[in-house]
């Protein structure tokens, strides 16, 4: 059976929001992004759009690059 390709981006989002007990709808709340957006951040190999993951680590007080980073985890 073939291997699956790495993804190339690795999603820290869930884990982030876990360590800072920030709910998924306090995140809807602060970044005004609807809430089916949102949950396809849930994904481990979730790949936002420049302006949704600016909204995100906005939101958060943090880099894009600390809840998304290139290459494995």
């Amino acid at each position: 059976m073939a291997r699956r390709p790495s993804p190339a981006v690795v999603n820290h989002l869930s884990a982030l929001l876990a360590r800072e007990g920030v709910a998924w709808g306090e995140l809807e709340r602060r970044t005004l992004l609807p809430s089916r957006l949102l949950a396809r951040l849930r994904a481990p190999g979730a790949n936002p759009s420049l302006a949704v993951a600016e909204r995100v680590a906005a939101a958060l007080g943090l880099s894009i690059e600390a809840i998304w980073e290139r290459g494995e985890p």
